[in-house]
């Protein structure tokens, strides 16, 4: 029976089924309408009957599109091994569920992500989430209208986070009002790696806690015959920044719009590592992770990095690698403060469709869940969002040895004064690191290079003050 011939209803049939022939199922389906079409006159009855019945099979087999998953673009910033978790766990959480999809789009480190993300806001085409680094916090705040507050969002989907068991000093640090704005991602501290074997070697079987005890070392290394002592990694993060964190001095006053890291610890502690330079205890190694190669080399058996890079550290070094908590300077406080949060939060993005903000949420809470958190910190080495309550098992399971640092740094008493989500902190940073750079080359003294970028960053906050008023 030719198509031109059967009853319209049925062609309309013959065209929907046609329409998904590109799937093998649907070929073969073909084939099967053809050999009944082709049946003699006298039973075209029959074969009708037979048509519709085989249909009717088929069409609640037709993947329509109104059963497809919901698109959930996501930018990232980790690259590599930390870059291969990311995708296995938004495809593990694609496959938990039938309701969304979590798309992964690279888009290079911190500094370009939050640049390409502030442009794509500008022209209304931002992903659903976006990896933000710690020190872009204020840019994702101000002004208001960029993101979707997270505990807001959890809220209005019926999720629950269980933000009572995170990391008091994390949960602070992202939190306003007691409410979460930033779904805690890759969080890390600073700490102080080590050469193992050259601690034994110059006579220490551990770390010592104190910089005081630390310069005994750095002397006792230089005698074992090591070229260097010490070098550091993002060094305004960590001499400045996690410095006075740890002291509980702070690094700004929000009310006044003004930086505050002018003061006689941070100047007396960047004098201290000048002298180091000088006795080749310290050797500055850049701006960023560039250092590295100092350490795994073996040039400087100490070195102050992310708490995150202890996995890839483990495999670069053929030595014995430790890790310890960054030692206390008890002239400036003889108490240990919470350290500062590094790393990444998550942030929902404002003006989303609600199928996508509900896939957000279920994203998010799917993070949050004890055995997720166990194998991201494991595979990792970024802490997990607690240790205690819900987590307690994770603490108690975990070999990794940056998880009961995790317990030092940030499960302690929070500094009255401690580092406030204000201001361009990213730039503040970077106006640090320069200062840092200008010590170490020998352009300027401590005092003068802290001096010159407690003006340059107060203006920068005066900039952002008036930008976010307007």
């Amino acid at each position: 029976m030719p198509l031109d011939v059967l009853p319209s209803s049925t062609a309309v049939v013959f065209c929907l089924v046609g329409s998904v022939s590109q799937s093998s199922w649907a070929h073969r389906s073909m084939l099967i309408l053809r050999s009944i079409f082709c049946c003699p006159a006298r039973k075209a009855v029959r074969c009708k009957r037979r048509f519709l019945s085989l249909f009717f099979a088929l069409f609640f087999l037709i993947p329509f599109s109104s059963s497809a998953k919901t698109e959930i673009v996501m930018w990232h910033s980790l690259a590599g091994h930390l870059g291969a978790e990311v995708k296995r766990l938004a495809t593990n959480f694609n496959h938990s569920q039938n309701d969304y999809t979590v798309k992964l789009v690279y888009k290079g480190e911190y500094i370009e992500a939050i640049t390409s993300f502030a442009a794509a806001f500008r022209a209304k085409q931002p992903p659903a989430i976006v990896q933000i680094f710690e020190v872009g916090t204020a840019t994702m705040l101000y002004p208001p209208g960029i993101i979707k507050p997270v505990g807001e969002l959890m809220q209005e989907q019926g999720f629950n986070l269980p933000e009572d068991h995170f990391l008091p000093a994390l949960r602070a640090f992202y939190s306003e009002a007691n409410s979460l704005l930033a779904m805690p991602f890759n969080t890390s501290i600073p700490v102080i790696y080590y050469n193992a074997d050259a601690l034994a070697k110059a006579g220490y079987s551990v770390f010592p806690d104190t910089w005081e005890e630390m310069e005994v070392l750095a002397a006792a290394l230089r005698k074992a015959g090591y070229a260097c002592a010490y070098t550091t990694a993002y060094p305004a993060w960590v001499q400045i920044e996690s410095f006075s964190a740890i002291h509980g001095l702070p690094m700004l006053d929000a009310e006044r719009a003004v930086v505050s890291y002018n003061n006689p610890a941070i100047i007396r502690h960047l004098e201290r590592l000048k002298e180091w330079q000088k006795k080749y205890y310290f050797e500055y190694g850049g701006r960023t992770s560039d250092a590295t190669v100092l350490f795994t080399s073996g040039r400087c058996p100490l070195f102050s990095q992310s708490s995150g890079a202890y996995n890839s550290l483990s495999e670069l070094v053929r030595f014995r690698l430790g890790v310890a908590a960054l030692p206390l300077d008890k002239q400036v406080s003889s108490r240990r403060y919470n350290n500062v949060t590094g790393g990444a939060a998550l942030w929902a993005v404002a003006g989303q469709k609600a199928d996508v903000y509900r896939g957000i949420a279920a994203f998010f809470a799917y993070i949050a869940q004890p055995k997720v958190q166990q194998h991201w910190h494991q595979e990792t080495g970024y802490l997990p969002l607690g240790i205690s309550g819900v987590y307690a098992g994770l603490a108690q399971e975990s070999q990794h040895p940056v998880l009961r640092l995790a317990q030092a740094d940030l499960m302690g008493q929070q500094a009255k004064e401690a580092r406030v989500n204000f201001g361009p902190q990213n730039q503040i940073r970077a106006i640090n690191d320069e200062a840092l750079e200008a010590i170490f080359s020998g352009m300027k003294t401590p005092a003068e290079a802290v001096r010159e970028a407690e003006k340059h960053a107060n203006y920068a906050l005066m900039r952002f003050v008036r930008i976010t008023k307007e």
